[in-house]
């Protein structure tokens, strides 16, 4: 078989790198692979079950010698495989915040402002769905969309969490704020510390960019504001760890103190 795209089709489709990414999207009703390009030679455990995979769906798979597979994928760690799928199709707003009003679980979004890093993109998306969170929204000026490499920095994440991107992200917080959230955002300035807020509640956690944090009018459409208490001699983290850490510290008061009753009437700050 032998492998080759137009120029047309190139505008329209994404890669995939890395064993455990292009598994999760192979396995994920959400998706769509069009082909995997394998180099020669790849081999381990997990290789049984992506091939497997694979042929389950009956997705084509196709063996390329080493020196043609690396010119193929391009820069970037593959692990020796590439998935070639249409471009992310984001999900809807709306559609995200009616399916949190339908599910049994609590609500909780990540949301992010201006996160120029495609890694971190993926790492966030995979530290969200980690946490039990049921989407994510991105802005779409000054910010990563989701591509190849934040779909291997998400290990599979991006294949299972809804991403909605927007370009008013004020407008964007409001919806989620009339659907019940309190929209939290994480701030180096803000007075309140992590380990004191109480985020036993529906949750929308804003991160804001790697040099800048959350712009301004971000910040005044959060109903809350909290800081990771730093002890070192630096001021802040990679937004990705920030993530990481706020989102597994709900998990905790959650799993700790769980909220009696489920509801999207919580009072809030702002919402009179």
């Amino acid at each position: 078989m032998q492998f080759g795209v137009s120029m047309r089709e190139k505008l329209t489709i994404r890669k995939i790198y890395g064993r455990r990414a292009v598994l999760e999207a192979l396995r994920s009703k959400e998706t769509k692979v069009e082909k995997i390009i394998l180099a020669k030679g790849t081999h381990g455990a997990i290789m049984h079950d992506l091939q497997n995979t694979a042929q389950a769906h009956r997705v084509p798979l196709e063996w390329m010698d080493r020196r043609r597979f690396d010119k193929f994928a391009g820069s970037g760690v593959t692990q020796g495989v590439v998935a070639v799928m249409k471009k992310h199709d984001y999900a809807d707003i709306s559609q995200i915040l009616e399916n949190l009003q339908q599910s049994s679980e609590q609500p909780l979004l990540v949301v992010t402002d201006e996160i120029e890093d495609p890694r971190n993109v993926g790492a966030i998306a995979r530290c969200a769905e980690g946490a039990g969170a049921q989407g994510m929204i991105i802005t779409a000026h000054r910010s990563a969309e989701v591509t190849g490499v934040g779909e291997k920095a998400s290990g599979g994440a991006l294949q299972h969490l809804p991403v909605a991107q927007v370009v008013n992200l004020a407008n964007a917080l409001q919806k989620v704020k009339a659907a019940g959230l309190w929209v939290v955002g994480l701030d180096a300035e803000a007075g309140e510390p992590l380990w004191q807020a109480d985020l036993k509640r529906p949750l929308a956690l804003v991160i804001g960019s790697e040099g800048e944090g959350l712009r301004r009018l971000t910040k005044e459409s959060c109903d809350m504001l909290i800081k990771i208490p730093m002890q070192g001699k630096i001021s802040s983290l990679n937004a990705a760890v920030a993530a990481g850490i706020v989102l597994f510290e709900i998990v905790r008061q959650k799993q700790q103190n769980p909220p009696s009753v489920r509801s999207f009437e919580v009072e809030k700050p702002g919402h009179l």
